[in-house]
């Protein structure tokens, strides 16, 4: 069973506190706030007051609260600190360090 709706986004300004605000689109029929950093607002809900249907494409992160929305702006924010791990890969950069200090010495 598939569930979806018709989202209604206006253009709405968060107080996120601490003196900031975001400006990002509001979802009139579920309450959902959209991340302004995933997806270009201005296509999406160019009018305050008029609710534009416009469906949702690509990675679009979705809220509940305007607190939610903020750390997840935070974290938009620290991801240029983050490096990918894969895991394993240390492991396997140990064993073929030892594999070839092995073949060196013997």
């Amino acid at each position: 069973m598939a569930v979806g709706w018709e989202p209604r986004w206006v253009r709405k300004r968060l107080k996120m506190g601490e003196g900031i605000e975001v400006e990002t689109c509001l979802d009139v029929v579920s309450g959902l706030i959209l991340c302004p950093l995933c997806v270009d607002i201005s296509r999406l809900c160019p009018s305050y007051t008029e609710p534009v249907a416009e469906p949702l494409a690509g990675e679009a992160m979705l809220f509940f609260a305007a607190s939610d929305l903020f750390h997840h702006m935070r974290a938009h924010a620290r991801a240029g600190e983050w490096r990918p791990y894969a895991l394993g890969e240390e492991e396997e950069e140990e064993e073929s360090e030892e594999i070839e200090e092995e073949s060196e010495e013997g």
